[in-house]
Formats: C-alpha cells, sequence, structure tokens
C-alpha cells in the first residue's frame, strides 16, 4: 500500500515534531539490521510529483515490492525539491533532531545547497549493497560537485526534444536552425520558465550554443544574451508573453498539438506518452547540436526519523530489476544508474535487449553530442537574468 501526501501536508507533520525525541535516528551497522529494523514502518519519500510515469512507476511497482519483501510502506510526498531543501533548513536551525522527510530525489543545484548547509546524512553508501553496482562515473560529481557519498546515483539521463513528425517536416539540426524554424512557425515552439529544471537547462543549452566552455570560468552572463533571447520571445507561443510553468504544463501543450515540441531530460520518456494514448504518434526524439547529460540522486536527510527504513527502499531502488523496470518504457524510460558490466549474464543481458523505440534518439549520435553541465552556479546566474526576458 501507498499514501500520496499532498503538498501541504508537511506542515501538519511538522507541528507534532515537538512531540519526537531529540536524539537523532541511528543508523543500524548492517543492511540486514536496517531491513530488520525497518520491518513495519513508513518510509516519507519527498520527490517531484510532476511525472505521471514516475508517480505509476512508484505506486505500481515499488511500492508493492517494498510492502511483500521488506514489510515497507511507501509515502510518497509529491513536493519541489527546493520547497523541500527550505523545510530541511528549517529544521536545523530549529535543531529538530526527527524531521517528517526519510529520503528525497536530488541533484544540481539543490544538491548544492542541501550539502552547503549540512543537511544530509554522511553513513549510508556502506549501507547499500547495490551501491557496488553503481556506474563509478555517474556517482562520482553531480553537476561536477563531488558527491562525496552524500547522495547516491538514481539514474542517468541526457536532454533531448521531441516533436511531432506529421506536422514537422524538417526538423532542425542545431539551436540555431530551431530559431530560425521558430520564425517560420511562429507560436509552435516554447519552453519552461527558468525556475522550471527543464526550462533552465534549455537556456544553458542556448549559452553552449553561444559561449561552449568559455561560460564556466564567466561570473555573469553578458546582456546581449538576453537582448538576443528576448528578441526571439515574439516567435514563441502566447507572442512570449507567457511561459508554461513547468515541464508538464509543456508536456499538455505538446499533447493537445498547441505546440509541436516539447523537451526534458530522459531520451526514452516520450515512448511510454506514446503508448498511452496522450502523446501524438508522430512523436520522435530531435538531438540537436549539443546534449546536456544529468545523473539524478536519492539523499536522506540529516535528520531523518526512520534513515533505516530510507537505506532499504534505496537498495531496492538500485536492484537490477527495479532499474530493468525504470528505463523501460513501462513507465518511465528513466535511464539506468548501474554499471552494466558489474551485472550477471542475465541482468546485463536484460538491460541490452530492452526495445529501442520509435521515440528514442540514435544512441551514437546521442553520445556524439553529450556534453557536461555548467553546474549551479550558472543555474544560478539563469534565474537572475530571466527577468529581462520575462518581462
Amino acid at each position: 500500500m501507498i499514501r500520496i501526501v499532498k503538498r501541504c501536508a508537511w506542515l501538519t507533520a511538522l507541528l507534532m515534531l515537538a512531540a519526537c525525541g531529540t536524539e537523532r535516528a541511528k543508523l543500524a551497522p548492517t543492511f540486514e539490521q536496517a531491513a530488520e529494523e525497518a520491518a513495519q514502518t513508513t518510509v516519507n519519500f519527498y520527490l517531484w510529483g510532476g511525472d505521471d510515469g514516475i508517480n505509476r512507476y512508484l505506486d505500481e511497482f515499488v511500492a508493492p515490492r517494498l510492502e511483500a519483501v521488506y514489510d515497507i510502506e511507501l509515502n510518497r510526498v509529491p513536493m519541489d525539491t527546493a520547497e523541500f531543501v527550505r523545510q530541511l533548513s528549517l529544521d536545523k536551525r530549529a535543531e529538530r533532531a526527527n524531521g517528517t522527510i526519510d529520503l528525497m530525489w536530488i541533484n544540481g543545484d539543490n544538491f548544492r545547497n542541501a550539502a552547503e548547509a549540512d543537511l544530509l546524512r554522511e553513513d549510508i553508501l556502506d549501507a547499500i549493497p547495490n551501491a557496488a553496482l553503481l556506474n563509478e562515473t555517474a556517482q562520482a560529481t553531480d553537476a561536477g560537485i563531488p558527491t562525496e557519498g552524500l547522495e547516491v546515483a538514481w539514474g542517468n539521463v541526457q536532454f533531448v526534444l521531441h516533436y511531432d513528425a506529421d506536422k514537422v517536416k524538417n526538423p532542425p539540426e542545431t539551436f540555431d536552425q530551431l530559431r530560425r524554424w521558430t520564425e517560420e512557425n511562429p507560436g509552435r515552439f516554447t519552453y519552461p520558465e527558468v525556475t522550471d529544471f527543464t526550462g533552465n537547462a534549455f537556456i544553458r543549452h542556448l549559452l553552449y550554443a553561444e559561449y561552449g566552455d568559455a561560460m564556466r570560468d564567466m561570473d555573469t552572463i553578458p546582456d546581449e544574451f538576453w537582448d538576443e533571447l528576448a528578441a526571439w520571445s515574439p516567435n514563441l507561443w502566447k507572442r512570449g508573453e507567457t511561459y508554461p510553468k513547468s515541464l508538464a504544463q509543456l508536456d499538455q501543450l505538446y499533447a493537445s498539438g498547441e505546440v509541436w515540441m516539447t523537451m526534458g531530460f530522459n531520451e526514452r520518456r516520450a515512448e511510454a506518452e506514446v503508448n498511452a494514448g496522450v502523446f501524438p504518434d508522430g512523436t520522435r526524439a530531435l538531438v540537436l547540436d549539443y546534449s546536456i547529460a544529468s545523473t539524478h540522486f536519492l539523499a536522506i536527510p540529516f535528520n531523518a526519523s526512520n534513515p533505516n527504513g530510507a537505506v532499504v527502499v534505496i537498495e531496492e531502488l538500485l536492484s537490477p530489476e527495479a532499474q530493468l523496470m525504470k528505463q523501460s518504457d513501462t513507465y518511465w524510460g528513466d535511464g539506468t544508474s548501474l554499471d552494466v558490466e558489474k551485472l550477471d549474464h542475465t541482468d546485463r543481458e536484460a538491460f541490452l535487449a530492452l526495445d529501442e523505440g520509435v521515440t528514442y534518439p540514435d544512441p551514437i549520435e546521442l553520445a556524439e553530442r553529450q556534453i557536461a553541465d555548467y553546474g549551479p552556479d550558472v543555474i544560478d546566474l539563469v534565474r537572475e537574468g530571466w527577468p529581462r526576458v520575462a518581462r
């Protein structure tokens, strides 16, 4: 059984913390002991809840396995990541030893902020047997920041666009061509606001197309960049007078045919949407001249009330079975964080046997165009400069 808590439910939970003890919950010395102590408990898993496929993966596949194997109930709490990082910061200042968050999905600037504020447990990697199967490169850094054992890689994806081939006969091949395409097809393209993870990433691709690796050494984004972006706005959906608040809203515009392209981290995500009849049958992948690779992670807060349960959930989420289902088009299509060469023959072959799917990009092309992300500092610069465009 899985319970889903609404976004504001944590407020009620915070009021209950006064009744909690002040001693920080301890992590069992072995996984077996952690699983034993976590039996018949609930794990509060805080994460972004804006994707139906991700939610169904956790509700329909992961939660029943946790209940059947470990007698653990998964309580999925949908909330924007920055919001629950702020909640942890409040806990830290108030010296709350027992918080409401046991496990969280995190990466990028939110990880940087949480790590700098000392909001994450440091003792989790050795407690998770399946961590030995992780891709060491994916685990090492988060948007250029060393993870130092504060988080565990959950998935590995790249940024792609998806378009309706029945409407877009000659798709652009570069970000510069995309701009010219919007001039010829006004109103048929947009991107989320930069407060959204995907919208911010789209702007970082434009920065890379303009400045390349030189942007890594710049402490500001030139005014000319924002001027050019503002000049592009009239060719976008609603003449650039408004932008989708989130990727979910952009997907809705694409599904309804208002715009002819969508985008996102996860090169395989559109397959399930097409199979479910949400996205158009003509949906195909579009890899432009650059594609940022991104790893996303799981972390346990410093004051998790049930850290042993969180360790068990991470162990399950890193199992080859759960990672294989996550990468398939049944729910999510999220790339694995495991090193398939570390898996036994049967599991390795199962990953290699995954269907390519009609909406998946060419893997060679995707690899050739992969670039490293700029990191949290540039994410901040994009947010700071955005008001010049969204006037």
